[in-house]
């Protein structure tokens, strides 16, 4: 055998591995931080103490639109210019550290376990904070991800934070636009690439409805705040949006 073919063998074994210890030890008995194997009553946070300390919550002034953080004023340079389709956004945490191992622990290693902790401090934050909804909806994936990835992590993460909060999930939007790779994009440009992405799925954006939309990470804003232009187009009165990390 190849070194090649030896390491692809190996990676395939190893994939074989996590994916068994994954399902016969359940989450929670292992800190999701660093491994250390965890108390039952840390069994909800799922972090040990050391890591629960170093987890990058958002501290500061914040724009009072968008959550960036900021130095002086009411709203960042970008709200100031333009605001926003959706009325307000707010995350827990800066996407950092931990925060942002949780979310490719989700996305990109298939530990889908973890949307329901990602669910718990996101409903912990909305709870604490002034935001209201009547429905709960997420940033839809496009079906080429869908297809790769094999489940929608936004979807999980909206499920598990309506049934903590008592407030009904449906599913509002379409993507009919796959997303374009925008790391090297600028913020104009971003807004660019995903307009038109989205379309509302028919008769179930009510009028009046006051919508909380969830996705994993805020960025630049734009995806969320073109779902937004969306769905007010048809007949929403709100939108604002929580997401696990900013």
């Amino acid at each position: 055998m190849g070194s090649g073919q030896k390491s692809k063998a190996l990676e395939f074994l190893k994939k074989g591995y996590d994916a068994f210890t994954d399902a016969m030890f359940p989450p929670g008995y292992a800190c999701l931080g660093c491994g250390k194997e965890l108390k039952s009553e840390f069994h909800e946070r799922a972090l040990c103490d050391e890591c629960a300390e170093e987890l990058p919550f958002k501290t500061g002034k914040l724009c009072a639109v968008c959550g960036a953080a900021i130095y002086a004023g009411r709203l960042c340079r970008r709200c100031s210019q333009a605001l926003p389709e959706f009325d307000k956004a707010a995350a827990p945490f800066f996407y950092d550290g931990l925060a942002k191992k949780f979310v490719l622990d989700l996305k990109a290693r298939g530990r889908l376990y973890i949307a329901d902790y990602m669910a718990e401090y996101m409903y912990r934050y909305f709870s604490a904070s002034e935001l209201t909804a009547d429905i709960v909806t997420a940033v839809p994936s496009a079906a080429k991800t869908l297809r790769i990835r094999g489940f929608d992590h936004t979807e999980l993460i909206a499920k598990a934070f309506s049934e903590r909060a008592h407030i009904a999930y449906k599913a509002l939007l379409n993507r009919i636009k796959h997303k374009k790779d925008q790391t090297k994009l600028g913020f104009s440009a971003r807004y660019a690439s995903v307009s038109g992405s989205f379309e509302p799925i028919r008769d179930e954006i009510a009028e009046g409805l006051n919508i909380l939309l969830i996705d994993d990470v805020l960025t630049t804003g734009a995806t969320a705040s073109e779902c937004a232009r969306v769905m007010k187009k048809a007949g929403a009165a709100s939108v604002n949006v929580i997401t696990f990390a900013r």
